[in-house]
């Protein structure tokens, strides 16, 4: 795996102008809504196993093994850390096979969920317990490989459901699949167009209520390093979008994990490389402030992994 070196992060200010024209001109709208009226996204996200903190499944077909591990923020020293691995039940062969991606309480469970998409196309979801474990598979559809990507993890239409988007491999559309609260049928039969444009983007990250804005928001990092905040107005769409900073290249891919250190702003973790090729979880803090979602400060470390050639573990 080759790594990325710091001259192919920097990207020339015409390219991302080039770039910004895809999805729009007006890249620096400022939000409707204010902070005032912003719903705080529970940290039931990502909490598996019911202790109040984000956990991290990772699906790490190296070995195989599915762990999960705990993470863990210390108020006195501002330190983040992953606590405790622990293996789960999960069917190993299953979700090596699958794309996998955090939800949200998507049919009443109290605590985090997630969805699985085969090779074939099929999603099912999986509820949490509560204790670290997971129901069996509940089968949602078929259909579901014509994404190249999906973002679980936001309520985008405001009613207090996580929604799931699809990105089109064909097209670079955006789809909303709107959450009902069922598990055995957790999103509307009819899917939403949200446009085009969004095959510009290596990875697009489902964050909750980041930026003070009405509703879920969407966090995604382009071809060349360039991270854009994409502000929901809460009615299942998307303000213009704008753009956060540079220098994200080295990431494989980012997703919400939810609120980390606990200070009522969602956070979103990055997948990259340590020294020597290891993986690393890196976390970047939120503020709440659309200007600038998160704080100016390096992203934290929280997980390594040995040996990233030849495989990469897949978190969420």
């Amino acid at each position: 795996m080759r790594r990325t070196t710091a001259s192919h992060r920097r990207i020339a200010t015409a390219v991302t102008a080039v770039l910004a024209a895809t999805l729009g001109a007006a890249v620096l709208s400022a939000p409707a809504a204010t902070a005032a009226t912003a719903p705080v996204t529970p940290v039931t996200w990502h909490d598996f196993n019911g202790n109040g903190t984000p956990d991290i499944i990772v699906d790490d077909y190296a070995w195989p093994t599915v762990k999960r591990v705990d993470t863990k923020y210390d108020p006195a020293t501002g330190k983040i850390t992953a606590e405790y691995w622990t293996l789960t039940d999960l069917d190993t062969a299953t979700l090596n096979a699958s794309l996998n991606v955090a939800t949200g309480n998507l049919g009443g469970s109290g605590v985090g969920d997630f969805v699985s998409r085969d090779t074939a196309g099929v999603l099912q979801l999986r509820k949490g317990r509560g204790d670290g474990t997971f129901t069996a598979p509940i089968r949602v559809g078929t259909g579901w490989n014509t994404y190249k990507e999906l973002v679980g993890g936001s309520d985008v239409t405001g009613d207090g459901k996580p929604d799931l988007l699809g990105v089109s491999k064909a097209t670079g559309e955006l789809f909303l699949h709107t959450g009902t609260g069922k598990d055995t049928a957790p999103f509307l039969a009819a899917r939403k167009n949200l446009g085009k444009g969004w095959g510009v983007y290596r990875s697009v990250a489902g964050v909750g209520n980041i930026a003070g804005g009405p509703a879920g928001d969407v966090v995604a990092i382009d071809a060349y390093g360039t991270a854009w905040l994409h502000l929901g107005k809460g009615d299942g769409t998307f303000a213009p979008r704008t753009r956060i900073s540079t220098g994200w290249g080295d990431y494989r891919g980012v997703f919400g994990v939810g609120d980390i250190n606990r200070d009522g702003h969602p956070d979103l973790v990055g997948r990259g490389f340590h020294y020597h090729d290891d993986v690393a979880l890196k976390v970047h803090l939120g503020t709440g402030d659309w200007r600038a979602p998160f704080k100016n400060t390096a992203p934290q470390e929280i997980g390594l992994w040995g040996d990233g050639i030849p495989y990469l573990p897949r978190p969420f």
